[in-house]
């Protein structure tokens, strides 16, 4: 069975994947570390049962519940900004099946100060999209990971993000064909993949 292959015909596209939801993150974030903090105070508190010292007793006693306090509010934390998350892609959902999509142009990326992970910082990308009537209109996503040591230069522009990085995002925007400002928007990063190259390893 022969095989021929031509490097020159090789081929690449870009594949789109779902930018992280910043606060899914938080979300999960809050969540392992409530947890972790519940058990910990939980252990602790649980370890005066073993002593008879009163004053060990009354010690473990109030640091298994302060620890277990904390994990208790990480976890409502968490369960804050999952609900919040989950509300948002509800809307998603719902438009995608009732709504019209448009392809958006991102004008703007928008740093939210303070809030990174590593190397990634929370944006908003601000949009904008011709609706049927031919009007440009602007929208703005909601707040995800951007992973790009440019974020400190927020326009997405020539003059500073650069046009290979305004490149790596795509936008789509769902709007409520009765009311405009009943809008989401849905963010991809994209990555180029190679087509028509054969790999047997």
């Amino acid at each position: 069975m022969n095989i021929n292959y031509n490097s020159n015909e090789a081929k690449s596209v870009q594949a789109l994947k779902p930018v992280r939801s910043t606060k899914q993150v938080i979300s999960n974030v809050n969540a392992l570390v409530g947890g972790i903090l519940f058990a910990v105070g939980l252990l602790v508190f649980a370890i005066h049962f073993l002593l008879n010292n009163n004053s060990a007793i009354l010690s473990l006693q109030i640091s298994g519940g302060a620890i277990a306090l904390s994990g208790t509010i990480e976890l409502i934390i968490s369960a804050f900004f999952r609900r919040s998350f989950r509300k948002e892609q509800a809307k998603l959902d719902r438009l995608k099946i009732e709504g019209l999509r448009f392809t958006g142009e991102i004008t703007q990326v928008k740093r939210h100060m303070g809030v990174h992970f590593g190397r990634s910082f929370s944006v908003r990308a601000e949009c904008t999209y011709i609706n049927r009537d031919g009007k440009t209109c602007l929208v703005k996503s909601a707040s995800f990971l951007y992973a790009n040591e440019n974020v400190y230069r927020p326009h997405c522009s020539s003059d500073a993000l650069g046009a290979s990085d305004c490149n790596n995002y795509t936008a789509y925007v769902y709007v409520c064909p009765y009311t405009p400002s009943d809008y989401a928007v849905e963010i991809f990063t994209q990555t180029a993949k190679p087509q028509n190259v054969y790999d047997y390893r």
